[in-house]
């Protein structure tokens, strides 16, 4: 193996795995560990499917998306090969362990970028706010059956691709460990009319999105990124101050 740093802690189990493009080892270990206080600003992120995520503050970022369309276009044309040959053969097994290379690499493009945003936002923000997604629902399948076939199944399964290509429940589950460590929060808010609310005067229209780019509000003339002005939305919504509400019991005497 290759050591890039020194082990923390005390060395509980190890995992030796073998995965499609190669050996892996992973070392759990027990480290000692007090979160510290965290006063960093606040930050609101919207993600989606032209960029991967959308911060409040403007920025925009998102995982090479070229890089992992190519290799899905030579894992199609793997899987291609794969259908021609005979299972159980030499061929066959060869064929097969290339697609799943190249699945792999993918995937590991995807999370090394996760892993890499998500440990900067975490060393730059103490609060982040994040739309409440229900990522496996949302890449559901819209076929349907055979007495009740789905609508829009190609434009559906579309989206779905992007969704997974850019890996939004990965994005969240990085980032909600970090946070938790490095004493910050991760903060879910209802996802409903922030892509569709003017971040300027509040109004709510569907039409005040023109594209999937621009925003722009038909009643105050406010226009910004789309995306951003979902995350500055979404931002508001995570640092709203709760209101808490007490509700008395009416005592009733006994007759």
């Amino acid at each position: 193996m290759r050591d890039t740093r020194p082990l923390r802690g005390t060395i509980n189990n190890v995992t030796v795995s073998l995965t499609p493009i190669g050996w892996c080892v992973s070392f759990a270990c027990e480290i000692e560990h007090e979160a510290p206080t965290n006063i960093r600003p606040a930050v609101g992120i919207d993600r989606g499917v032209a960029n991967s995520i959308a911060l409040s503050n403007g920025e925009l970022a998102s995982v090479p998306v070229e890089r992992l369309r190519l290799l899905d276009r030579r894992a199609r044309k793997t899987q291609k090969v794969l259908a021609r040959r005979k299972r159980g053969s030499k061929r066959y097994a060869k064929a097969r362990l290339r697609a799943a290379a190249i699945k792999a690499k993918a995937a590991r493009i995807r999370k090394d970028w996760n892993h890499k945003a998500t440990t900067g936002l975490v060393a730059r923000f103490g609060l982040v706010a994040i739309e409440d997604l229900k990522t496996s629902s949302m890449t559901a399948s819209a076929k349907g059956t055979a007495e009740e076939p789905g609508r829009n199944v190609r434009q559906k399964a579309g989206l779905n691709r992007s969704i997974l290509e850019h890996g939004w429940h990965q994005f969240e589950t990085f980032l909600a460990y970090k946070l938790e460590a490095a004493g910050g929060r991760l903060v879910k808010v209802d996802p409903r009319n922030t892509s569709r609310t003017c971040n300027e005067c509040g109004s709510i229209d569907a039409r005040h999105r023109e594209s999937q780019a621009r925003f722009a509000c038909d009643d105050c003339g406010h226009e910004a990124h789309a995306d951003v002005n979902a995350a500055r939305n979404i931002l508001r919504a995570g640092t709203r101050p709760a209101v808490e509400v007490s509700f008395r019991r009416k005592s009733r005497r006994a007759a």
